[in-house]
């Protein structure tokens, strides 16, 4: 048997000697026993959060992902420039980074923790899972699946939806997968970037809106200066100013995209027509509608790209109807 003897008289001669010490570990083991008790993080409750994860990587590790209706999945591929999105015709376009990642990061968050069903006998049809569902599959760089579900329906009160994992079994997540997969649409994850995207080095020298009479501008960067120039003259402008309208410029995303001959489109009438050009040391970026809508959005077609993009014209009132007192400097050019 063990002698606790030995140990006894060490925590009297210890008490004697460092009655603070031994006061200090005692207050310390008590709350070690309150914290475990009390469990206000819920660090030892099974929760959502700490429940087991759908997908075990990193967001880095994903080079592929699959996603669509069975028959019409589009196939994500990362590449050095961002994504690319392979269309069931084989035809491979850009990709939406920004839609794409958001995609990942909801897969990482998805945790099995409400199992509903893990039987073959029930019925899925009640979960949106009657077999035209939408896949989602992610791979790693060697070609290797990283687990696959089917997206069921979404839950009708709250943000969750219901999927069917490799097992056959069927949970209840939290995340919302319908309005980041878009239902399975086609077009879904193609780039709507009106502007191609192109890099921070690549300096814009110039900013040029032209067209409209009322909003015919240039900002030029001159040495460390931005120059608003304008047919009354030309003043030093805000660059914070400048910086901020170039952004909201970069970020101008279509409403919908046109593939094929998906819609017919008129001309775009004189006084509605307009230009923005964007120069830089090396290249110029032209945004600039080829046509209107019957329902009155602009058509773009951007230049690279083999479809069309349509943007309300309220999403351009920023730009188009920007208030050149904004770029107002307190010092005026000589």
């Amino acid at each position: 048997m063990m002698d606790f003897s030995k140990y006894s008289n060490l925590l009297r001669n210890t008490h004697k000697e460092n009655p603070q010490i031994l006061l200090f570990f005692g207050n310390i083991l008590l709350a070690i026993l309150l914290l475990i008790a009390k469990d206000p993080w819920d660090w030892f409750k099974k929760t959502y959060q700490n429940s087991e994860s759908f997908y075990k990587i990193k967001s880095e590790e994903i080079q592929t992902i699959i996603s669509g209706r069975k028959g019409q999945e589009s196939i994500l591929n990362r590449n050095l420039d961002g994504w690319t999105v392979q269309l069931p015709s084989q035809l491979v376009l850009p990709g939406d980074s920004a839609r794409i990642e958001e995609l990942i990061q909801t897969c990482l968050h998805l945790r099995k923790f409400t199992l509903l069903s893990e039987s073959n006998s029930v019925s899925k049809e009640e979960f949106g899972l009657g077999g035209d569902e939408p896949i989602l599959e992610l791979k790693d760089v060697s070609g290797n699946s990283l687990g696959k579900i089917l997206v069921g329906a979404p839950v009708r009160k709250g943000s969750g939806t219901y999927v069917l994992d490799d097992k056959n079994q069927i949970w209840l997540v939290k995340e919302n997968l319908k309005s980041v997969t878009g239902g399975g649409k086609l077009d879904f994850f193609l780039s709507r970037s009106l502007v191609p995207p192109f890099p921070m080095r690549e300096k814009v020298s110039e900013i040029r809106i032209s067209g409209l009479s009322s909003i015919n501008f240039t900002l030029s960067k001159q040495a460390e200066n931005w120059i608003l120039k304008t047919s009354g003259g030309q003043i030093i402008a805000s660059s914070e100013e400048v910086e901020n309208y170039l952004e909201e410029i970069k970020k101008l995303s279509a409403d919908e995209v046109l593939l094929g001959r998906s819609e017919e489109y008129s001309a775009v009438p004189k006084d509605r027509n307009f230009k923005i050009e964007i120069v830089t040391v090396t290249d110029r970026y032209v945004v600039s509608p080829i046509g209107l809508t019957k329902l009155g959005s602009y058509v773009f077609q951007r230049e690279g790209l083999s479809y069309r993009l349509v943007l309300d014209p309220w999403n351009l009132e920023r730009i188009l109807q920007k208030d050149l007192a904004d770029f107002s400097s307190r010092f005026p050019s000589p």
